[in-house]
């Protein structure tokens, strides 16, 4: 197969995609695909990681899939031990690189491969969507759902779901119950999209409507979990997405965002949470 070199600022999404339609399942579940990422640089190591795996063939079906990338963070060591993979590539081997500027990637390198313009995360995300089968309304919310969270759109596209269905289910059973189980049970419900959406939106009901003493109880709780941020995130979410229909909701929607970031840098969870469970009483 043709190495192919996906650009934009959506290459590493195509990037996964195409592995996924290469392999016909998650490409991080099979046996038969590897990924070689670097936050700053790919280096020689990495790449000869990829050469050794790939002189197996497949384990699952018909091809192995590597995908490796920034393709612009490979060091010069790196994609000189890269280049004979990629002219002499097994009949069984996709080698998937992805940078966002192809003027970036060596010129030896590129050469190489195949050049794809990918598309913006959100566009190719509703694509894949929308050929998974589900409709308009349901990718809308989808992609509002996972914001930021690419990984989880791509478990929609994976195995398609009743969407409104589990929705209407998750939601009866998140207001079903009170705001010291909700805050119990927030951090554990982040993994799940839709689980995580209506436990939110069910606890920020309450906490609307609960006394300031259960509310600081409700935050010493949230504080103590190991999710802290991943439910911060989410409550933003919510406010945001309630701000767009409620304009006076934009405000506490805007101390939700700040407080996320202040909690990267190391401020105190609990006193975060507090500030922001009960920020509509602040007067």
């Amino acid at each position: 197969m043709i190495p192919e070199l996906f650009c934009g600022v959506g290459a590493r999404l195509a990037a996964q995609l195409r592995a996924q339609e290469l392999l016909g399942q998650s490409a991080r579940r099979s046996p038969d695909f590897l990924a070689l990422e670097g936050e700053r640089a790919l280096g020689i190591d990495q790449v000869r990681e990829l050469i050794l795996w790939a002189r197996y063939g497949p384990v699952g079906g018909g091809v192995r899939v590597a995908l490796l990338g920034p393709a612009e963070r490979l060091t010069p060591e790196a994609a000189n031990a890269l280049l004979k993979l990629l002219e002499e590539t097994p009949p069984y081997l996709a080698v998937l690189l992805h940078g966002e500027a192809p003027d970036r990637v060596l010129p030896t390198v590129r050469s190489r491969c195949a050049l794809r313009w990918a598309l913006p995360p959100r566009d190719l995300l509703g694509s894949s969507l929308a050929r998974a089968g589900y409709t308009p309304q349901e990718i809308a919310f989808l992609l509002d759902l996972t914001a930021e969270r690419e990984e989880e759109a791509l478990a929609f596209v994976e195995a398609k779901r009743d969407v409104w269905g589990e929705w209407a289910q998750v939601q009866a059973e998140a207001r079903g119950l009170g705001l010291r189980e909700l805050a119990e049970r927030l951090p554990g419900e982040v993994l799940d999209p839709l689980r995580r959406r209506a436990f939110a939106e069910a606890f920020l009901e309450k906490v609307q409507a609960s006394p300031a003493h259960r509310v600081l109880e409700a935050a010493e709780i949230l504080s103590r979990s190991r999710a802290v941020r991943e439910v911060l995130q989410e409550l933003a979410g919510v406010l945001c997405a309630q701000a767009r229909r409620a304009p006076e909701r934009v405000g506490w929607a805007r101390r939700a965002l700040l407080a996320r970031g202040e909690l990267e840098a190391n401020a105190n969870p609990r006193l975060l949470l507090e500030g922001v469970l009960l920020w509509p009483r602040r007067g």
